[in-house]
């Protein structure tokens, strides 16, 4: 049971804070308390003395807008979920804000209890994963706090013993304090004192230990040996000794032997503690995971309908300017899902779990379609946008065109962002050109604000900016973009330098290897589209998302298959009893029943599937890595939004079509 909910919204509107106090009463929240503030100045006061559990905003705000106050909101309580309210649908106000740190963003229209109640469910899940955190780093500090104290106090021992006659000969006298005696308790010439402080399981380890110092043991040589002796109230005492000869006998033998040990009892246990803290680190990252591939799903899901239909307009006949302006479409789209994906881009790498494509593409393609995307920007600062390519740069290359063109996306994004008027350029050169290997040098250029000689060395580390004190001229970012894009340079092994002065401008230059391609065979999604066929198969395809339906269900018919469509897991587990199909494609995350579940009761209930192909569809780019997913036998993955060649290439391959 969650525990009750207290909202602050901020709208100066009288009706539309009555319609949204309604929606609230029908939703299925426990709401217990509602606090309304009419200006962005009266909801900073507010917060100043009460922290509510969620606030919705509205965008348009008398003397100021949504953005700024959530900025505000945000300096103040970076944790606290805000939800931003619009009687708009702009989506590039929605971007703003999801970047700015909104949780979402929800056109007034479309504001309803159903719509509320999952919004609330939502920010209940991220106030346990929160929660969870909290304890979690609570917990390792504790435990660094009790390691430091431990090694601060850890005294040192040292001894001389005779190990003939079983005695001690010298003592510093910590020992006793360890071991809870008072130094009068045994006389130092007791035979028995030393053998007494052993473990009696130690015992026998013990005398083989000091038989071989006896009789094996070279003068200076070093021998280290860990023992449990007894406390005088009967618990363990581990200590680890290093000793060497001291004196030998008439014999040659070894007899005393001078040592020190190091009270180890505190790091026995703090192994023990490292273990469970281990643990615990690990359950945090998985928290941490799930976040992740929470948002992930939620943002690549609409994604998916805009990108698939983008795709399969333009297997129509549309030429010329329209052929021109979906091409556009998708290219920004391809560049939106790029920005959207820097958090966990970065996440990946930091985990060494993304990895390069390698494929032919055409450099001068890929170059004019980034030109179209920053041309408006540009010109609404009347900026020159230039892109200069020596004659000398090849037309075909192969390699990783979405990673090159995201590290372009951050350098040109964030050189016209801090560029006020005059230039930004983009110069291609080839540093190297080695038999079928090309070096290319992208060089950025612009005449923008600089950036001081001690900011210079920090751009490139995470979630630093180098205009903080500027920030409020400026739309926010992760402070992710450099560093992610320092991070891709390096997996592609190539290199990145910055050289600026303040109001004199910066240049960013990035130096990448490719190979060379002389004979372009380039294939793009459209001919894939164009010349693939599913006549005669049977797919079922389970989704619970209508857009992602209507896309597939096109796909589909275009391919020649027979199909269904199911909207959750029974859904699939009743089709399949009626008509065997040759391929699922499974979403995981849908109501009733989810994907994983309906795959289990398959292959443990229908033998006639064992050899059905069933192809995990999700938006969840952590699904293939997950430990959890690997005994429940999906043939293969597609993440959404899905590139078509991806999924015919992957129908394919499980239905074996040539």
């Amino acid at each position: 049971m969650s525990a009750p909910f207290s909202i602050l919204l901020v709208e100066d509107d009288h009706f539309d804070a009555i319609e949204f106090q309604r929606a609230i009463k029908k939703s299925q929240v426990d709401i217990e308390e509602i606090r309304i503030c009419k200006y962005a100045e009266e909801a900073i006061e507010t917060l100043e003395t009460w922290i509510p559990d969620c606030m919705f905003i509205d965008y348009q705000l008398p003397k100021t807008n949504g953005l700024e106050l959530l900025k505000k909101i945000k300096s103040i309580v970076p944790q606290l979920p805000v939800i931003v309210l619009t009687s708009q649908g702009d989506e590039r106000i929605a971007v703003e804000m999801m970047k700015a740190g909104a949780m979402d963003y929800f056109p007034k229209s479309e504001i309803n209890s159903e719509k509320l109640t999952k919004a609330f469910h939502t920010m209940t899940q991220m106030r346990e994963v929160e929660r969870k955190r909290e304890k979690a780093q609570k917990e390792l500090m504790e435990k660094e706090e009790l390691i430091d104290k431990i090694a601060l106090l850890s005294p040192n021992i040292i001894y001389v013993i005779d190990i003939e006659k079983w005695a001690n000969i010298f003592h510093n006298k910590q020992i006793w304090s360890i071991l809870g005696y008072n130094e009068n308790e045994f006389t130092p010439e007791s035979n028995s004192v030393l053998l007494s402080l052993i473990n009696v399981q130690d015992q026998s380890a013990f005398r083989k230990h000091y038989y071989h110092i006896k009789h094996s043991v070279n003068d200076g040589e070093v021998i280290e040996k860990e023992f449990r002796l007894m406390h005088k109230n009967g618990s363990e005492v581990w200590i680890i000794t290093r000793e060497v000869p001291f004196k030998r006998n008439a014999n040659g033998e070894v007899q005393e032997v001078l040592g020190t040990a190091i009270d180890i009892t505190g790091r026995k246990f703090v192994e023990n503690e490292l273990i469970r803290a281990k643990k615990e680190a690990e359950e945090a990252s998985r928290i941490k995971s799930d976040f992740l591939s929470t948002m992930s799903h939620e943002i690549r899901t609409p994604m998916n309908a805009i990108v698939g239909f983008t795709d399969l307009l333009l297997t129509s006949n549309f030429t010329g300017q329209e052929e021109e302006y979906l091409n556009t479409i998708k290219y920004s789209a391809d560049n939106l899902m790029v920005i959207l994906n820097d958090i966990l881009d970065f996440s990946k790498i930091e985990a060494g779990k993304l990895h390069l494509e390698n494929f032919e593409f055409d450099l001068r393609e890929k170059l004019t379609y980034l030109q179209k995307t920053f041309h408006i920007a540009a010109r609404k600062k009347n900026l020159e946008l230039t892109f200069q390519l020596a004659e000398d740069v090849p037309i075909y290359l192969i390699g990783d065109p979405h990673r090159l063109n995201q590290i372009l996306v951050n350098l040109l994004g964030n050189a016209i962002k801090f560029t006020n008027e005059g230039f930004v350029r983009l110069y291609v050169t080839v540093e190297k050109n080695i038999n079928s290997i090309v070096s290319l040098k992208f060089a950025i250029q612009d005449s923008g604000m600089g950036i001081s000689a001690d900011k210079l060395n920090q751009i490139f580390d995470s979630f630093s900016q180098a205009h903080e004190n500027n920030a409020s001229k400026f739309f926010g970012g992760t402070g992710l973009g450099l560093t992610i894009t320092r991070k891709l340079t390096e997996l592609m092994h190539g290199t990145i330098h910055a050289e600026s002065e303040l109001a004199r401008g910066s240049t960013f230059s990035v130096t990448l290897s490719f190979s060379k391609s002389d004979k372009p065979s380039l294939k793009n999604a459209v001919n894939l589209l164009t010349n693939f066929s599913l006549n005669g198969y049977r797919i079922l395809v389970a989704d619970d998302i209508l857009a992602n339906q209507i896309l597939l269900k096109h796909l589909l018919k275009k391919w020649g298959a027979e199909f269904v469509i199911c909207n959750n897991g029974q859904e699939v587990l009743d089709a399949i009893l009626e008509q065997h199909f040759d391929l699922i494609l499974m979403d995981l995350q849908m109501p009733v029943m989810d994907g994983i579940t309906a795959l289990k009761i398959i292959r443990q209930s229908f033998p006639s599937y064992a050899a059905v192909p069933v192809i995990a569809f999700t938006a969840d780019t952590f699904a293939e890595s997950l430990p959890e997913l690997e005994g429940y036998h999906f043939n293969d993955f597609v993440t959404k939004p899905f590139k078509f060649d991806e999924l015919t290439k992957k129908i394919a391959r499980h239905l074996s079509i040539n």
